[in-house]
């Protein structure tokens, strides 16, 4: 009954959809903090979906851009759509240019390219971008996407030559297992060892493969990369309370003997931690997009049809090769990043 339940909502989820409203820019100043004495000159907004959109690969991409800023002596601040008036705001990543059809997004997604003199942090895209004027990228200081067909989309579209480079979440830190233990609603990870254990992403895709790990005895801990999906999941496993921080997520990852995801953004941390991974290709746009990205960063071996902790481990070597390349490719973009808003 359970599944039925969970199929009937999927089903409302699906079918019963908000009108869609266009977006009274009007009222975006009521989303700014309003004290008086702020002073904005030098500050370089990082703009997102994630103050409204709780996904952990967004929020991974916003929080490490905005402190590699702040660290290298750069003011910044997480903010979205509604905040415009900077000389210069770094938009991105994730997919926040696309032009949906249908749904609230059409009308969002659009307000996030301002004119200006801006930056597009590596960004996904596909190719209903081209839906939308892209002539306002050719003053953007600097364009960055994940992977060479959104380049190649941008080029036709815009005109112009973006760079390719990794996402900056292949950088995102995280909160150590031993620490991570010791909080409060993580308790139960105290069971886990470090390399003991293989981190699956909660999408029904996995369900197969959670099963088979937990048959043959191995510790298995189950991560939501986007809690708002509320994606069903057969009761196996360590199942990580629903959370929005990606230093939460990160941590079990540092410390997993594998990962198994269909999440871009739990493979990029993989990458990042150098955790040798597997990702599921279930032949629909979100494996077509991590296909891409894997292709890019020389790791497409480790998407399949059919995935387990073998083909993961199989790949350990080639990701930790990969590891210092990306992290250090990461870390040129964040660079350009500071030169262009500086």
């Amino acid at each position: 009954m359970a599944a039925v339940r969970n199929l009937a909502r999927a089903a409302l989820r699906r079918f019963h959809r908000e009108p869609s409203r266009q977006l009274d820019a009007g009222l975006f100043a009521g989303a700014r903090l309003d004290v008086d004495g702020l002073e904005a000159e030098g500050v370089v907004p990082v703009s997102t979906v994630a103050p409204f959109h709780n996904s952990i690969g967004d929020l991974s991409t916003a929080q490490v851009t905005q402190e590699y800023l702040a660290r290298r002596g750069c003011p910044s601040y997480l903010t979205s759509f509604w905040d415009h008036d900077h000389p210069h705001i770094v938009i991105g990543g994730g997919e926040i240019i696309g032009a949906p059809v249908a749904g609230p997004w059409t009308h969002v997604k659009p307000t996030f390219l301002p004119h200006g003199q801006h930056v597009l942090n590596a960004v996904g895209v596909n190719r209903d971008v081209l839906r939308l004027d892209l002539a306002m990228l050719r003053n953007y200081r600097y364009v960055a996407v994940r992977d060479p067909v959104g380049a190649e989309i941008l080029a036709d579209g815009a005109g112009i030559e973006p760079s390719v480079t990794p996402c900056p979440a292949t950088l995102q830190p995280g909160i150590p297992l031993a620490v991570l233990s010791a909080l409060p609603r993580f308790e139960r990870l105290a069971r886990l060892r470090p390399g003991d254990y293989v981190v699956v992403h909660r999408h029904p895709s996995l369900i197969p493969a959670a099963l088979r790990l937990a048959r043959a005895r191995h510790p298995v801990v189950v991560v939501d990369m986007q809690a708002h999906a509320r994606h069903g999941w057969f009761p196996t496993g360590l199942v990580l309370p629903w959370t929005h921080s990606p230093m939460v997520v990160q941590g079990l990852v540092d410390s997993a003997r594998a990962v198994l995801t269909s999440s871009l953004h739990l493979a990029i941390f993989a990458i990042g931690a150098g955790t040798p991974f597997a990702a599921i290709d279930s032949r629909n746009p979100q494996s077509d997009k991590v296909r891409r990205y894997l292709r890019r960063a020389g790791l497409e071996d480790a998407i399949g049809r059919d995935v387990d902790l073998e083909m993961a481990l199989a790949m350990r070597e080639r990701v930790t090769s990969a590891t210092t390349v990306e992290r250090a490719a990461a870390t040129a973009h964040l660079e350009r990043i500071l030169a262009a808003v500086a």
